[in-house]
């Protein structure tokens, strides 16, 4: 069991490991069996963490998605949850084993914030900054063909770069000249050729980043008046997806079933102690 879960966390092929060991891939496989058919458990928290990132990532679009609480402290803690879809009950669900901690970082997902207003009403929030700032330009595009899209692309790529109060200060009021600015111009609506009573916006995906970033921001800042915050989810994001989806791509093939027990191996893993190594 020891064997298989330090092999399930690496890139090493099967066969490398059978060589390895001095028996046949059928062998290996015989041996892995039973342990395949073994899903770890995720740990319980001994303690509050002050930082708490959550964060899920898909292991079957729109069939299970792990979603992951990973604390950042002294010692790092880590629970999990595999669930057909994220909702405000399965997040619900997760945070129910986790003591509140001071700050949660996280993608402002709505049925988290549903469950994280209702379960830890006193947990201080730091919306992803990076997330917004994704989304945001998947919708405006890197190449706007209007000014306000360019003014507010510009915006955009500015987020990452605001660090101290004084520049939180200027962000804003650049955001909110744009919008006053420009809130004729979105509001123009187009109407159905051939349909008078049907009508859109012209300029829907314009509106949908007005919208995030207004949502966003009771949130985004959190970081600037609580520096030991991070600004991005990407201890889980980075550090844990990105991996998760390399080892899924290393064992290739797998069943939904052994790609959990591939998740809760690695996580696991999250929680042991790193050597260092020592040169003379």
């Amino acid at each position: 069991m020891q064997r298989f879960g330090r092999w399930l966390v690496t890139t090493a092929s099967a066969a490398t490991v059978a060589r390895g060991i001095g028996i046949t891939l059928r062998g290996l496989h015989k041996r892995h069996r039973l342990c395949w058919k073994t899903e770890p458990s995720p740990p319980c928290w001994t303690s509050a963490s002050p930082i708490v990132v959550l964060d899920g990532t898909s292991l079957l679009p729109r069939q299970c998605v792990a979603l992951i609480a990973y604390g950042i402290g002294l010692m790092p803690q880590v629970s999990w949850l595999f669930t057909p879809h994220e909702s405000a009950a399965s997040w619900s669900a997760i945070l129910a084993r986790i003591p509140p901690p001071r700050f949660v970082v996280c993608d402002g997902q709505k049925g988290l914030l549903s469950a994280l207003k209702r379960l830890w009403p006193c947990t201080i929030v730091q919306r992803c900054l990076i997330h917004v700032v994704r989304q945001s330009c998947a919708w405006i595009t890197q190449r706007p063909k209007t000014t306000a899209g360019c003014e507010l692309l510009m915006l955009v790529r500015d987020l990452p770069r605001v660090r101290t109060r004084r520049q939180r200060r200027k962000w804003l009021h650049r955001f909110r000249n744009w919008r006053r600015r420009w809130e004729q111009f979105l509001n123009t609506r187009t109407r159905h050729p051939f349909d008078a009573k049907r009508w859109w916006y012209t300029h829907r995906k314009l509106r949908r980043v007005r919208t995030l970033i207004e949502h966003s921001l009771p949130h985004l800042f959190t970081f600037v008046r609580h520096p030991e915050v991070p600004r991005t989810s990407n201890h889980v994001e980075g550090g844990i997806n990105a991996r998760l989806h390399e080892l899924f791509r290393a064992h290739r093939g797998l069943s939904i079933s052994k790609k959990r027990v591939l998740t809760a191996y690695f996580l696991l893993s999250k929680l042991e102690k790193k050597t260092t190594r020592k040169f003379h």
